[in-house]
């Protein structure tokens, strides 16, 4: 579903962000990508939906050659990605249940199909009750369950998660991964980016560690 091919990822002169970085991820697998601040998780996520482009090397999502994708094929894959900002991104003049929404109308569902998934997926995540609120009005992690049930509501292919449980306490936390897991049993591709050691103990799941831009043998940090 996800392969990298000796990719390097320069910003200017000195150490790249990421350097010869090569790795598979298999339909349906769930991994964690770990490693400190500046380690090139945020960098490597961005690569992959195409918010940015390597410096060499090849990606190939879903069959497709990711680093020479044409403009206009952009779109196509971004709709089969669900992604989870660290910074939320949620848009301060809708509301709770129109930014969530506002995926579904991105991709020209049928209005009665954007109300059944955007209620469905706001009453997995909790937030029925937030409806209505604006992203101002609600915890911070609140809005950072918006912004997941944002990134699953279109049912995506493959689910990139920046930190997602990063400003949540240890009991949400775990709530939220469980919510991933499910959506991953579906057979949802999820690659979740974190830092959270405790998590990833409490997961058997394969686990790809970055140090400084290079990927480590092994995936230990």
């Amino acid at each position: 579903m996800i392969q990298l091919f000796h990719v390097t990822r320069r910003y200017g002169p000195g150490a790249p962000a990421l350097s010869d970085v090569s790795l598979h991820v298999e339909k349906g697998e769930f991994v964690f990508l770990t490693g400190a601040s500046g380690a090139g998780k945020t960098t490597l996520l961005r690569l992959l939906f195409r918010d940015e482009v390597p410096t060499s090397g090849q990606i190939v999502v879903n069959n497709e050659n990711v680093a020479t994708l044409p403009p206009a094929r952009v779109p196509w894959l971004r709709r089969q990605i669900g992604v989870v900002f660290q910074d939320f991104k949620l848009l301060p003049r809708k509301t709770v249940f129109e930014n969530v929404a506002y995926a579904t109308q991105v991709i020209g569902l049928p209005p009665k199909e954007q109300r059944r998934r955007t209620y469905q997926v706001l009453e997995m995540l909790a937030l029925n009750h937030r409806l209505h609120h604006f992203p101002e009005q609600i915890s911070g992690g609140e809005q950072q369950r918006v912004a997941i049930a944002r990134a699953l509501v279109n049912r995506p292919l493959i689910l990139l998660a920046d930190e997602p449980t990063g400003n949540l306490d240890p009991d949400l936390s775990l709530q939220i991964i469980d919510v991933i897991k499910e959506i991953n049993s579906h057979g949802t591709t999820v690659v979740v980016a974190t830092h959270d050691r405790e998590l990833i103990k409490r997961m058997a799941r394969r686990v790809l560690a970055l140090q400084q831009g290079v990927l480590l043998p092994g995936g230990a940090a």
